[in-house]
């Protein structure tokens, strides 16, 4: 029997689970066209699972993967009750399922085959978190879901440093102290969304125009992240204004995928935290100051460092790492975690459906009750809100407030 060995990483991920803290992602595809069953889907999966052993693994004690030689599709693809769906009722499908707990004793996943009532398909796909993250839903989207064949392997020049720049240790002394000030100083508010989460969760989307926010972002020297993140903190101005909240700037942990020496390991996650400008009211001001801050991070390698810093901090005291983990995690380091996954860049189709977006969801956490979503499909962004309904009340007004700030900088745009 093959076994494979859980990272760190994946166990942390598993440990994480409790009664109001689910493990998985959501990425929801939305098809135009004929209603797709679950049956159509099954014999689809059933063809392309060779290309995705993963989708086999189990757990078994130890902790290790193990491949299920008796996999049920039949329990993992099922057509979702009641159906067609309206608007509201597909939120509240997305909702009930994102809050229940995949089964443990089988691989961890499913699909929800959703037929909506204004015509198409909703895929309501879930992955733990152990298995896959965002951009591995992506790899098996293509693999396993869509019509067109898998994108190819992405390539780039190595984020290694030359091996002679070793000696300036005052000047890696100095960045590591900048880096600890960045990304270790916590605010001196406490975060409108800290308090004990419950199992309750509420869910918003919103789709915008990819190429029309690419160019905004262009036009200002900025990037397509950049602009993502612009869009998000004037969202949430928006949604502190309807609260009758006291503006303040919050600061939002962007997740990175670092290379090993060993592209077969996979990327290591990283993040850097951003005080994001909530305080600013012009959209395209907004977007300069978030890019001036992003470049800043990145020209410092911030992510890269910090993640040398508390893997070595693991090695010399494992204690002393836990006390840098739980410093991270409170609500006053950061106050929103936020990610944005780059999906094809041309469009796609499933069972001869096309997809006209991807709406993704991602699991909020202990004080922090908003999480916030981006995936992109083609010349389609959509925004993904998850949060726990008793503590940020009126996900719709972030939203939409979103959808109306995205509006606002392409409009700006020179």
């Amino acid at each position: 029997m093959t076994r494979v060995p859980l990272s760190d990483e994946d166990r942390a991920i598993l440990d994480l689970e409790c009664a109001t803290v689910v493990g998985h992602v959501l990425h929801m595809t939305m098809l135009t066209g004929p209603p797709v069953t679950a049956a159509e889907l099954r014999e689809r999966i059933a063809a392309r699972l060779p290309a995705a052993p993963e989708l086999r693994y189990r757990l078994i004690d130890g902790p290790a993967w193990i491949p299920d030689a008796d996999l049920d599709l039949d329990r993992h693809v099922v057509d979702a009750p009641d159906g067609p769906y309206d608007d509201a009722g597909l939120r509240a499908l997305v909702a009930a399922r994102f809050a229940e707990h995949l089964d443990r004793s089988r691989p961890l996943w499913a699909i929800d085959v959703a037929p909506l009532a204004d015509g198409g398909t909703a895929l309501l796909w879930r992955v733990h978190h152990a298995l896959a993250d965002g951009a591995t839903m992506t790899r098996l989207s293509h693999t396993v879901l869509y019509d067109e064949a898998p994108a190819g392997p992405v390539t780039g020049p190595s984020a290694s440093p030359p091996a002679t720049v070793t000696a300036d240790h005052r000047r890696r002394r100095a960045h590591l102290l900048g880096v600890i000030h960045r990304e270790f100083t916590v605010g001196p508010a406490r975060s409108p969304f800290d308090g004990e989460i419950s199992t309750r969760r509420a869910v918003a989307f919103v789709d915008t125009d990819l190429a029309a926010l690419h160019a905004a972002a262009r036009a200002a020297g900025a990037t397509v992240n950049d602009a993502f993140l612009a869009v998000v903190a004037g969202g949430l101005r928006r949604w502190i204004d309807h609260h009758a909240g006291a503006v303040t700037d919050l600061r939002v942990r962007v997740p990175v995928s670092l290379p090993r020496e060993d592209p077969s390991e996979g990327n290591r996650d990283s993040a850097f935290d951003l005080p994001l400008p909530v305080h600013v009211t012009d959209p395209l001001e907004r977007l300069r100051t978030v890019h001036e801050l992003t470049t800043c991070r990145k020209d410092a390698r911030d992510a890269a460092v910090l993640d040398d810093l508390l893997h070595h901090v693991a090695d010399v005291s494992p204690p002393l790492r836990r006390v840098c983990d739980r410093l991270r995690a409170t609500a006053r380091a950061f106050t929103v975690s936020v990610s944005n996954v780059p999906g094809p860049r041309t469009p796609v189709a499933v069972l001869g459906r096309r997809v006209r977006a991807t709406w993704p969801l991602a699991e909020i956490g202990f004080h922090h009750a908003l999480r916030v979503t981006a995936a992109s499909m083609a010349e389609v962004m959509s925004f993904g809100l998850c949060a726990d309904p008793g503590l940020v009340p009126d996900v719709d007004v972030l939203a939409d407030g979103m959808g109306a700030e995205a509006a606002l900088l392409v409009r700006a745009s020179p």
